[in-house]
């Protein structure tokens, strides 16, 4: 799910040509998140915050490329196909070295919430990617979040400077591995009100028994919006399924989002919530 290795990241999309370039042909999911200011295959479709695709609404084998409720995959091979769901229902289907993107109203939302249904692949590299390089054109640092699992299962993310293994939760409990051989749900928040995110992940079944939360850590590079995500699959075949981008939970003065609020009292302070107005 480029930031993952079964990695996700949002941003705009990359070639796999790229990630061969940067030697990151073996990473899986790479996620992050980054400001949309330029658009690949002409005049993208945009989405607002506030979205969900669950794939049902498709025919089979339908390609998610040119558009087509917003997504632009770097292949016709990347389909929605019937039977690989969370009930065996329709998901998006990612062959290998192949990206799958799709973006949103930069829009100043200053709390994004992000989740998927992934099935991945384990990032089985020795090395991990390189986040910041500017020889790896790949790799943007204009980027919020990037994450990926590794061989082990575990969540790997970026604090904007290293990779972290998440092998323990916040509360100090051990985290639980995924597999590649069921669906696991994910869940990305990202505050651009103070540049930071966080990822938990839980099983499918309900209730849904936490695997994975990580602590609060810093973007890759300080964005100030949501402009969309990237999913690269660099292993065996992986799947997507329901997948959602809604605002997140927000403090709320006199019936207003604080995130929202640009002067207090007629001053107008150069900084609001730490983000340039």
């Amino acid at each position: 799910m480029r930031s993952i290795g079964n990695n996700m990241k949002t941003y705009p999309l990359m070639s796999a040509q790229v990630f061969r370039r940067a030697a990151l042909a073996q990473v899986i999911f790479l996620f992050l998140t980054w400001l949309l200011t330029n658009a690949c295959f002409g005049d993208p479709q945009i989405n607002p915050v506030g979205w969900r695709d669950n794939f049902q609404s498709y025919t089979n084998l339908t390609p998610l490329i040119g558009g087509t409720q917003g997504w632009y995959a770097s292949s016709a091979d990347c389909i929605v196909q019937e039977g690989v769901g969370i009930t065996n229902s329709q998901a998006a289907m990612l062959p290998i070295d192949v990206t799958l993107s799709n973006r949103f109203d930069n829009t100043y939302t200053r709390i994004v919430s992000m989740e998927m249904y992934v099935r991945p692949q384990l990032y089985d590299g020795t090395n991990y990617p390189d986040i910041l390089g500017t020889n790896y054109p790949g790799i943007s640092a204009n980027v919020a979040a990037q994450f990926f699992i590794n061989s082990n299962g575990y969540f790997v993310i970026s604090n904007g400077t290293n990779w972290n293994e998440a092998t323990k939760m916040v509360n100090g409990e051990l985290a639980t591995p995924v597999t590649n051989t069921c669906f696991s749900r994910v869940q990305v928040n990202l505050r651009y009100k103070n540049h930071t995110w966080n990822l938990k992940a839980w099983t499918t079944n309900t209730p849904g028994i936490l695997l994975a939360n990580t602590r609060y850590v810093n973007f890759t590079s300080n964005l100030n919006t949501f402009g969309g995500f990237d999913i690269y699959n660099g292993n065996s075949t992986s799947y997507v399924d329901d997948v959602s981008v809604i605002t997140g939970r927000q403090s709320v003065i006199n019936g207003v989002p604080f995130d929202t609020i640009q002067s207090i009292n007629g001053a107008y302070p150069a900084l609001i919530n730490g983000v340039s107005e």
